[in-house]
């Protein structure tokens, strides 16, 4: 039972770290719930946070570089990096960190998708790592590594069939759209900065959009397009969706239409 459980954990990172960043939160709360299953894992997470301060922590590992980027230094000690990366990945469980502009803060790149490769990199897996070798998980660590490279080999061939597929299939495109529109609902829903009037005038362009989603009605949804980017374009908290829903809408005309 307890193998299962640390496998349950070991896989739940895989997901997170093979998900797109807008269905991110979700993964996360499955890492979560795979370490609140466990006992053990309960146990060395909860000895970990002993006298850890998240804000005291992220201070002492964050450097800027010459051009002026923050980046994150894991700690040397492993229980350091497990108390770090579990609190963190709990506030953005609990909303109190945006997983976007946590991502593209400390570890940028030239794509916000490149940035969540590179935080999964460097603090997930380092994360992932440490506690299943804390539990001993990887007996056999030479055909643990075998079979985690072959692993992931097939994931990137899975993943590249499935991005070419994607690309191509207006159902994905359609399930993706909805995703996006649906969080930035829940985004500017908690933006106390946008004004009544603006804040309708989405909420009914965002519904009426989902709306030629379930129609499949590519005229209406381009019209409404245009009237939603006018709408997001002061919106702060939301520019990393709508980034990431003028990306998904070039690749689909760049590639299908």
């Amino acid at each position: 039972m307890e193998n299962e459980q640390i496998k349950a954990f070991y896989d739940a990172c895989q997901e997170l770290k093979g998900s797109k960043i807008i269905l991110a939160d979700a993964k996360v709360s499955k890492v979560l719930r795979s370490i609140v299953s466990s006992p053990t894992l309960v146990e060395i997470v909860g000895d970990a946070l002993v006298g850890f301060n998240l804000e005291s922590e992220m201070n002492k590992c964050t450097s800027v570089d010459l051009e002026g980027n923050q980046h994150i230094n894991l700690p040397a000690e492993p229980y350091r990096v497990i108390a770090l990366v579990f609190s963190v990945l709990t506030e953005f469980d609990t909303r109190k960190l945006d997983l976007q502009e946590f991502v593209h803060q400390y570890f940028s790149a030239e794509s916000l998708a490149e940035s969540f490769h590179r935080f999964n990199d460097e603090m997930v897996d380092p994360f992932c790592e440490y506690l299943c070798d804390w539990v001993g998980f990887k007996t056999k660590k030479g055909e643990q590594k075998n079979m985690i490279l072959d692993e992931r080999i097939q994931d990137e061939n899975d993943e590249i069939l499935e991005e070419e597929n994607e690309v191509n299939s207006v159902e994905s495109l359609f399930e993706d759209l909805k995703i996006i529109f649906n969080q930035i609902k829940e985004t500017i829903k908690l933006d106390t900065h946008i004004k009544p009037d603006r804040f309708d005038d989405l909420n009914i362009t965002l519904d009426a959009l989902i709306t030629a989603i379930e129609l499949k009605n590519f005229k209406i949804l381009n019209a409404l397009l245009i009237s939603l980017n006018n709408l997001l374009a002061p919106i702060k908290s939301v520019r990393f969706y709508n980034m990431e829903l003028q990306n998904r809408l070039a690749s689909f005309y760049e590639n299908y239409m």
